[in-house]
Parts: structure tokens; C-alpha cells; sequence
């Protein structure tokens, strides 16, 4: 399998500003279309499921949610069938061991987890509502219309990052593959490999990744850290907004050169001194994952 850049999408540069939030609601303005926003709730939504194949797959389902805020994200995973889509470029790239539940569900929490106990992932609703009006902030451009489109196109691809991070540990886990590092970190990394050699859309789930650790970082910079945020064991968001900024551009550098700071780009928001080593890092994303995974993966 190539791990090379699969998508035509335009790179839009990211600046990493420090801004306010804006206290937006969840997908205002939305205009109805293909896809369902965020705030639209339906009487009924059906529970959606694959069906399991002999190899195993992702078998997603969405649970009630426990509040009205977690039912309208329950919604609109749904209706915009999220996990399913999910399970499906998943099941095309990669060989399950077993059939492995992908449950929506609310926590109490905004979090996401691969339950090695259990053997299932879950996503929780609390994240996506913690992360709507952090993104919602950074829309500055277009219309309303066009920000809550792009909106809920950034919510869908942030959740493709967070399942397949997660499926990332599944996998560590399930086929007992080396981690040489922080499994937290290589996770990311199979994450961004599988978004950037994807389609366009898969290519644009990954901007919208970028997105998503932009916000979380200016969030973050915006109010003092406990100590304690430094033990954990996830890297800082400042430190994954620049790492998939790096990887998206280390996959191909001339399709994302204007990802790169210059005279010429002061927007870009890859500082030149990181742009220069990202095409190696890349290769050695793939020297790492492709080996361990090379029984698993489908060509």
C-alpha cells in the first residue's frame, strides 16, 4: 500500500493565531442539504450497524445519549452515517482479526478509548461538544452558511481522526505489533497515514485534523495548565497541530509547499527549520507502520 498523498484538495494554510472564542451554537445557520447539521434533531434515528464479515470489522452503533446536547450529536453522526464510513475505508485498507464494536455513546466525558478488556471503542459524544464551539471559532471566512458546512465537514473528519487513533491502539494491541516510543504518538501516526493516502475527502479529513488541534492548542494557550497536563500521556495539542502539519506536508511537499513559512507565505504555519526534516519524517512513519502492518494490509 502507498502511504503517499491519494487527495487533489487545495492546501489551505493554518496560521496558529491565538483568537477568542466566539460562543457560536453548534452548526448555526446551516442550510439543509446532503447532510444533516449538528443542531438538527429527529424524532426517531434508527440503529445503524455493519453487518460482520468473516475477516472482522468495525461493527459501529449509536447509543441513546443521556442529555439533549449529547442527542444532537448522536444525530448527527447518524444521520451523516460517520461511523459507518468509517468502518468502511477502514475494512477496505485494513485485515481485522475480529469483529470489533464501535460504539457512540455518552460518557460523562469528553474522551474517545480502545478498551482492551472489552475489545470495543468507544467514541463519546461530550468530545464532539466540547470540540463544535472551539472549531466554530475558527471559521472567519465565507458565510454563515458556508462556516456551519465547513463546520460539520471539520466535525466528521476530526471523528475519522479519532477512531482510526484509536483503531491505531486496536491494532497494537489485537496483533501485538512493537511500539518503539509513546504508543499515543504512533497512533497519530497511523491516523495521519491512513487520512493522507486517502481520497480527496479522506485528504480533507485530515485538514480539518489540523483544524481540530489548531483550536484545541489556542484553546489551551488561552488559560493556565495545571502541571499535571505535562504527565500525560498524550503529546500536547501545539505539539500534534504541528506534528500533522508536518506529516501532511512531509507526504508531499510540493503539493503542500504553501504549508511552509516564508517571506513570501508569512501565513504558512510550518516554521522552515520543522518543514525540512518532515519529508523524513514521513518516510520513517512509513518504515515503521508498513512492516508491522504489512500482513494486515489490503493492496
Amino acid at each position: 500500500m502507498s502511504w503517499r498523498s491519494g487527495g487533489r484538495l487545495r492546501w489551505a494554510a493554518v496560521p496558529f493565531a491565538l483568537v477568542g472564542l466566539l460562543g457560536a451554537p453548534v452548526g448555526a445557520g446551516a442550510a439543509a442539504g446532503t447532510r444533516a447539521p449538528v443542531e438538527q434533531v429527529a424524532d426517531q434515528v434508527v440503529e445503524q450497524t455493519v453487518e460482520p464479515t468473516e475477516e472482522g470489522a468495525l461493527v459501529p452503533s449509536y447509543e441513546a445519549g443521556l442529555t439533549p446536547e449529547d442527542q444532537k450529536v448522536r444525530t448527527f453522526l447518524a444521520q451523516n452515517a460517520v461511523l459507518e464510513d468509517i468502518a468502511a475505508y477502514a475494512s477496505e485498507r485494513i485485515v481485522l482479526p475480529q469483529d470489533i464494536p464501535l460504539r457512540a455513546t455518552s460518557c460523562g466525558q469528553a474522551n474517545a478509548f480502545w478498551d482492551p478488556a472489552a475489545q470495543d471503542i468507544t467514541l463519546c459524544y461530550e468530545y464532539l461538544e466540547v470540540l463544535a464551539p472551539l472549531l466554530a471559532a475558527e471559521q472567519s471566512e465565507g458565510t454563515a452558511q458556508e462556516r456551519s458546512e465547513q463546520l460539520d465537514q471539520d466535525l466528521i473528519g476530526e471523528t475519522n481522526d479519532t477512531v482510526l487513533h484509536e483503531l491505531g491502539h486496536a491494532l497494537v494491541n489485537l496483533y501485538d505489533l512493537p511500539v518503539v516510543g509513546k504508543e499515543e504518538d504512533a497512533a497519530d501516526q497511523l491516523s495521519a497515514l491512513l487520512l493522507a493516502s486517502g481520497d480527496e475527502r479522506h485528504v480533507g479529513y485530515a485538514l480539518s485534523t489540523i483544524t481540530a488541534y489548531r483550536a484545541l492548542a489556542n484553546a489551551a494557550a488561552r488559560g493556565e495548565q495545571p502541571l499535571k497536563v505535562y504527565a500525560d500521556e498524550h503529546s500536547l495539542d501545539a505539539q500534534r497541530f504541528y506534528n500533522w502539519v508536518c506529516w501532511l506536508y512531509g507526504s508531499d511537499p510540493d503539493k503542500y509547499a504553501t504549508a511552509v513559512q516564508s517571506e513570501k507565505n508569512p501565513d504558512g504555519a510550518l516554521p522552515p527549520e520543522r518543514a525540512m526534516r518532515c519529508p523524513g519524517e514521513f518516510l520513517q512513519m512509513e518504515k515503521s507502520w508498513s512492516p508491522a502492518l504489512k500482513p494486515y494490509l489490503k493492496t
